[in-house]
């Protein structure tokens, strides 16, 4: 399992770039969390699995919560509340 923080700051895309950036690493998200860092700021923990080298999941897709699933998606694979642009969201992740 590899762990990562993200700055509660990105934007929804920015987010998603982030975590398909690391997922091209031969890693699969599976679970985000919001905590904050050792100067109290807000950050999402995103945990990821590795997966065989050379393996790269489907594209994820980050969406506000109960929004249309995007095009060319067939599921949802989770639900989490993250910081987004320095507010706590509810959002949808799509394969």
């Amino acid at each position: 399992m590899k762990i990562r923080g993200y700055i509660g700051t990105l934007s929804k895309d920015e987010l998603q770039t982030q975590i398909r950036f690391e997922e091209a690493g031969a890693l699969e998200l599976f679970d985000c969390i919001v905590t904050t860092d050792k100067n109290n700021h807000p950050i999402n923990v995103c945990k990821f699995k590795e997966l065989p080298a050379g393996t790269i999941p489907d594209d994820i897709f980050l969406v506000n919560k109960d929004d249309s699933p995007p095009a060319g998606t067939s599921r949802k694979v989770l639900t989490d509340v993250l910081i987004i642009n320095d507010h706590f969201n509810t959002l949808d992740f799509y394969r």
